[in-house]
């Protein structure tokens, strides 16, 4: 059950960021806009990577668990990059 709960995450996650890929190849400012948020979740994921140990005590999970959640959330990331680049 717990898997295809962070399948439909994961769905969820790719589906949005490919949604910001299309936003920003709308206008110059939404580029713009895009741009800084896909900078502020790459320094969070970043972050994450180097804080993994007391982030996962933070958020009273495991270790191997967290570090799931980021592979993937670079995975959706670049799913996400990938459509905004062939559109």
């Amino acid at each position: 059950m717990k898997a295809m709960y962070l399948a439909n995450y994961f769905v969820a996650g790719c589906v949005a960021f490919s949604l910001l890929g299309w936003i920003a190849s709308l206008h110059p400012m939404a580029m713009r806009a895009v741009l800084l948020l896909l900078a502020a979740t790459v320094i969070v994921w970043g972050l994450s990577w180097l804080l993994d140990y007391s982030l996962s005590k933070l958020l009273k999970i495991s270790v191997a668990d967290l570090q799931a959640l980021l592979i993937s959330g670079l995975a959706m990331l670049l799913i996400g990059l990938g459509v905004f680049l062939c559109t």
